[in-house]
């Protein structure tokens, strides 16, 4: 897999899930929710925030270089 291929991948990905928006908001929303004293969850919303769309991408890089050969 070539360069242009990963990066039109997570082009693609970054618009499918949303990588660009999802963190920042989250990100400011934690951040308000801290200054205002409230308990933050960080289970379930920042697995699915962080580490899905990373399990993603490693899984479908994973495919594409075991099969690319």
């Amino acid at each position: 897999m070539d360069f242009w291929s990963a990066l039109l991948l997570v082009a693609l990905l970054s618009g499918i899930m949303g990588w660009c928006v999802t963190p920042f908001l989250n990100g400011i929303i934690w951040f308000c929710d801290w200054k205002d004293g409230a308990q933050i969850d960080w289970g379930l919303e920042t697995a699915f925030t962080i580490a899905v769309p990373f399990a993603w991408m490693f899984a479908i890089f994973e495919v594409i270089i075991l099969y690319s050969h």
